[in-house]
């Protein structure tokens, strides 16, 4: 759409940390998926902020699957609508 924000349909921050880490080890989001039983596209919202979050299981399970960082799942910072005014 015209004039439409590239951020307009985003939820909340894509995952970058995750998307370059597995990018950097040419894992691929259809084998993410396979893990924990999803498929690529939603892997694909979840990484760019368009979908759901990764639930703590999901996180776990990649974790010890391709070694992705714990803490690359958790925002620090927090949410602009949570922040006072």
């Amino acid at each position: 759409m015209a004039g439409m924000s590239p951020n307009a349909n985003r939820r909340r921050e894509p995952y970058t940390k995750i998307k370059v880490f597995l990018l950097e080890r040419n894992i691929p989001q259809s084998e993410v998926g396979e893990v924990i039983g999803k498929r690529s596209s939603a892997i694909n919202q979840k990484l760019n902020g368009t979908g759901g979050d990764f639930s703590l299981g999901e996180a776990r399970v990649l974790s010890r699957q391709f070694g992705i960082p714990m803490e690359y799942f958790f925002e620090v910072d927090v949410p602009k609508k949570e922040r006072e005014v």
